[in-house]
């Protein structure tokens, strides 16, 4: 009897399992069998890096490829360095000279760039907290410990020629006056032949918001601010920078 009570179950078991597999379509997964697995071999890729080449004035660089690049100082280098004599030294000399002008001009383009933002830092502090638009003869809360005159003049304006007369005027015989000049249309080298400091215009003639020039922006010692169009003579520019 009891046997055939386990038998009768062993048969419902294996009924509910097809049953199941048929409703929910899912297969019997055995948790506890032995799981077979595949180990790939791990091939090294060798590359057919070229020979290390050591030398007293050669640095070689492997790159993770296994390719190899040897630095090498020039010629004039290590020429001076193995035959330090009057000819090498002078090839030597020639090299190096040309190597510290490359680093002059490239930090008098950095002292240049860096000049310029300064500038324009500064402009943008003497307009706040009030917009380009409320300057003209306004008064502000604004700290200057000292003059500016902004001075914005145009290539081929006859009047701005004029202009920059009267600005030079000042720059030389007002060395209290700070003048920042800003121009359209003039080359770097044509911006030299003024005695006066003069910039191009990298866009501060839309800060000030400049329509017409020759242009004149004052932030004198009192807090006060002016914007001049057209030309303006020296005896007003002194009175309004005091």
């Amino acid at each position: 009897m009891r046997a055939f009570i386990l038998m009768f179950i062993l048969f419902l078991s294996h009924l509910a399992n097809a049953s199941a597999e048929s409703i929910f379509q899912y297969k019997r997964i055995d948790f506890f069998r032995e799981i077979e697995t595949q180990i790939e071999p791990v091939t090294a890729q060798t590359n057919n890096s070229s020979e290390v080449i050591t030398e007293e004035w050669a640095e070689p660089i492997i790159a993770p490829s296994g390719k190899v690049n040897v630095y090498v100082p020039p010629k004039e280098v290590r020429n001076f360095l193995d035959k330090p004599d009057p000819d090498n030294a002078r090839a030597y000399l020639q090299w190096n000279l040309k190597r510290i002008k490359k680093f002059i001009l490239a930090q008098e383009l950095l002292r240049k760039e860096a000049k310029e933002l300064e500038v324009i830092k500064e402009t943008k502090s003497l307009l706040e907290p009030d917009s380009p638009a409320g300057f003209r003869d306004s008064s502000s809360n604004t700290k200057v410990d000292v003059s500016y005159l902004f001075y914005f003049m145009l290539k081929g304006c006859p009047v701005c020629e004029k202009e920059s007369q009267v600005i030079e005027d000042v720059y030389l015989n007002h060395p209290e006056i700070r003048i920042e000049a800003f121009a359209k249309g003039f080359s770097d080298r044509e911006l030299e032949n003024f005695k006066f400091s003069a910039k191009q215009d990298s866009g501060m003639s839309s800060l000030f918001k400049v329509e017409s020039y020759p242009a004149i922006a004052i932030f004198n010692k009192k807090n006060k601010r002016y914007f001049l169009s057209g030309f303006v003579d020296k005896e007003r520019i002194l009175k309004l920078l005091k």
